[in-house]
């Protein structure tokens, strides 16, 4: 082969390579529109001892997000002790619409905590949809500690 269709093809080549990352960073950066993305909800939990040492949630706050519809969700492996959540959609009774989201914990110290919860397919929430949060502290034994329920409105 001589070196001016070799040097061709090597520019066709990085071209090409280029065409590919700007075609799919603009995917990434538009896969909810395009339907290529999951909804994720990214609650932030803190924790608090009581006057007894027992574990108390004070507050969470919340961060709508996605993630790649090929990213894997799945319910956490628990480890204990852990605190804990899932979501329901408008109403307790319902079946879980996400999958269980865990954290390790120090169950004798305060901190914050990061969940990220992963819906189901077919249970993603919509706009103006009520979620409801169930948060748990589970101790060493595996025994809930402290529950409480959390509220946010899918915008």
């Amino acid at each position: 082969m001589d070196k001016k269709r070799v040097v061709k093809l090597a520019k066709i080549a990085v071209v090409v390579l280029l065409v590919f990352s700007v075609s799919g960073y603009y995917l990434y950066q538009h896969a909810v529109e395009y339907g290529l993305a999951k909804p994720a909800l990214l609650l932030k939990v803190s924790m608090n001892l009581t006057s007894k040492g027992t574990p108390m949630v004070n507050n969470v706050t919340f961060e709508q997000s996605s993630v790649p519809f090929f990213y894997k969700r799945v319910d956490s492996v628990p480890d204990f002790p852990e605190i804990d959540a899932n979501a329901r959609i408008n109403t307790i009774n319902a079946a879980p619409a996400s999958y269980w989201a865990s954290q390790h914990v120090k169950f004798d110290e305060e901190g914050v905590y990061t969940l990220r919860l992963f819906f189901r397919d077919g249970s993603e929430p919509k706009q103006g949809d009520l979620l409801i949060m169930p948060i748990r502290v589970v101790s060493r034994t595996g025994t809930v500690a402290y529950k409480t329920t959390a509220f946010w409105q899918w915008e």
